[in-house]
């Protein structure tokens, strides 16, 4: 392992928890965090995806220069390909793979942090690694060491689970290339608003745009349909209003 490498592996850790300059999940102006993201979802990419990936990784680690604008636009385009896939796994395990999980984590991690976790869900009644992780009185039995080992755990997780059992989550996998496309028109129709408009309001719904592709494909959140159909609606409207109010 190189030194890069190494930096690399503590930083994912870490980095997933702050806030970026730009308040965005993902900052695609830092190199760092655009590589790690390659580091941590690549598996789940096409053979020739992650091929790519490897390489620019690997080129980072070695101190090469990397264009920052074609590292952030493959990133991005990694990120859609891998959306469907992660939107699957989560709701397979957040639903009926939710005890699969649970008793796979638990082989996984240390004994101390299997013990918390166990201790945990039974005085909180919790019934899977979500709620456990999501419970507003976890930070009094897991700290962050146990916390990060439980999320680097249920990472690998879900890379084995997605290489092993592709038949299990095909109706999910289906589900979320729907969703997906859902996202792309609306964010494209969000986005075609802007034509003509004012730089001052141009620059407020491409920042809501950004900011929605940074929740959804960045952060894998699943953001409802209705929410961009508001935001349409009303952009709509106001394009519709003369711009000298008259």
């Amino acid at each position: 392992m190189t030194y890069g490498q190494s930096l690399r592996l503590v930083r994912l850790s870490l980095c997933y928890n702050t806030v970026s300059m730009e308040n965005l999940f993902l900052n695609i102006k830092d190199r760092n965090q655009l590589v790690d993201f390659l580091a941590e979802w690549s598996g789940f990419a096409s053979v020739e995806t992650q091929q790519k990936s490897d390489e620019l990784v690997r080129a980072y680690d070695d101190g090469e220069k990397t264009d920052k604008t074609e590292l952030a636009e493959f990133v991005m385009e990694l990120a859609k390909e891998v959306w469907s896939v992660r939107f699957a796994l989560t709701r397979f395990f957040k639903e009926e793979g939710a005890l699969i999980e649970w008793d796979r984590v638990l082989q996984a991690v240390s004994k101390s942090t299997a013990h918390l976790m166990e201790r945990f869900r039974r005085d909180s009644g919790c019934s899977g690694v979500d709620c456990v992780l999501d419970h507003e009185d976890v930070d009094m039995t897991l700290h962050d060491d146990e916390r990060h080992e439980i999320e680097k755990v249920r990472h690998h997780l879900m890379q084995d689970y997605w290489t092993s059992h592709p038949k299990t989550l095909e109706s999910l996998l289906e589900e979320g290339r729907e969703l997906q496309k859902g996202y792309e028109k609306r964010l494209s129709d969000l986005q075609a608003l802007t034509d003509g408009w004012p730089a001052l309001l141009a620059e407020e719904v491409n920042a809501k745009v950004k900011s929605y592709q940074d929740e959804i494909y960045f952060k894998g959140n699943v953001v409802p349909l209705q929410t961009l159909d508001e935001e349409l609606a009303y952009y709509t409207e106001q394009k519709e209003l003369p711009i000298d109010g008259s």
